[in-house]
């Protein structure tokens, strides 16, 4: 450990400098509010759109691999102004961007990436280890050189001796889709919050259970064994979005449900139902938690006898909310129960469940 790390986190005391917990429910990494990050489960994604194709029997990864694409471009275009644009795309500068992009990968829990060659506007290709996702990650890259470069890219990933080597070359189109994709970036609304943090290197306490092999680029939830990431937090909504114009409402009860299944095993593995001195202390504390893990702002709260209700300024997705709600309810009243979403205001939601 450096001397400049954190004794109690073991992370680098410029991590404070890359991720920013915010007082409005929102983690920003990097200078700008408009780059959202959501701390989350690596497979929560996955199960999530397993569930779905499972459902309407055809592959989704088209949408969420143009999503993710848009999500990264969208983010990394917001750290630079557009007038700065044409300064910034030159070989001087954008060689050791992409060291930093990789950097700023381990960080996130994302991969381990190293470039083997990079030519600017003309390819790249860089050594691949422990992906939290390949799609999903071959998307985020994309969406870094298109935001970088100005120009449409396309992938390849390729296994040689036993190693794993993400190619990036330019293209001459995205697909037709790709300008539905487009999500919406706005900027999150103000708010009071105040975290309890470690002194050193800023990160809320109620994660220290985490533990952080940034060389390996994998963060771990120690008490379950499982992956964490910083995932940015405008795809979600922006796959969800896409997937209920081409099937219809009749997927949203689909996500819902696959975030309740997800919410009610970790509350298992980890008991937390059985830490809280009660029914009302557990709602009070899973709401709690939201902010922790950059999810939303809880600014309203009503926990009664036959129902619980909460409104959560920028939510960073409505239906993975709205699951995680149900496995709370089900959680401390011991049965199923039905939920409902008032979207009221822009970046304003309430989630009842009875």
């Amino acid at each position: 450990m450096a001397r400049d790390d954190c004794g109690s986190c073991r992370l680098p005391k410029y991590f404070r400098l890359l991720v920013k917990w915010n007082d409005n429910g929102t983690i920003g990494l990097g200078p700008s509010p408009l780059h959202r990050v959501v701390l989350v489960e690596s497979d929560l994604l996955e199960e999530t759109y397993q569930r779905i194709e499972a459902l309407v029997g055809t592959s989704i990864r088209h949408i969420v691999f143009e999503a993710e694409r848009a999500a990264a471009k969208a983010t990394i275009d917001a750290l630079v102004p557009g007038p700065l644009w044409p300064l910034v795309r030159n070989r001087i500068v954008m060689h050791p961007g992409s060291k930093g992009l990789q950097h700023l990968a381990r960080f996130a829990g994302l991969a381990n990436a190293h470039t083997i060659f990079y030519h600017v506007f003309r390819g790249s290709m860089a050594s691949v280890e422990n992906p939290m996702n390949r799609d999903i990650f071959a998307a985020m890259v994309v969406g870094a050189f298109e935001s970088a470069e100005g120009l449409p890219h396309d992938y390849d990933w390729a296994e040689v001796g036993g190693k794993l080597y993400l190619i990036i070359m330019p293209a001459e189109k995205k697909p037709d889709i790709a300008g539905r994709m487009v999500p919406e970036v706005i900027p999150p609304l103000p708010g009071n919050l105040r975290l309890e943090r470690c002194p050193r290197c800023n990160i809320p306490a109620a994660l220290s259970h985490l533990s952080w092999d940034l060389p390996n680029a994998v963060i771990t939830d120690t008490r379950r064994g499982v992956r964490m990431s910083f995932i940015d937090g405008y795809a979600f909504s922006t796959v969800f979005r896409e997937l209920i114009a081409e099937l219809g409402e009749d997927i949203v009860p689909v996500i819902v449900e696959a975030s309740r299944e997800h919410t009610q095993r970790m509350m298992e593995e980890t008991e937390f139902m059985s830490s809280a001195t009660g029914p009302e202390d557990a709602f009070n504390v899973f709401l709690d938690l939201m902010p922790v893990y950059g999810q939303g702002n809880p600014v309203a709260r009503d926990y009664s006898e036959g129902s619980i209700s909460v409104s959560i300024e920028n939510p960073y997705s409505v239906h993975l909310l709205a699951g995680q709600m149900l496995a709370l309810h089900q959680g401390m009243r011991g049965t199923p129960g039905t939920v409902s979403i008032d979207e009221y205001a822009l970046q304003k939601v309430r989630i009842t469940v009875e």
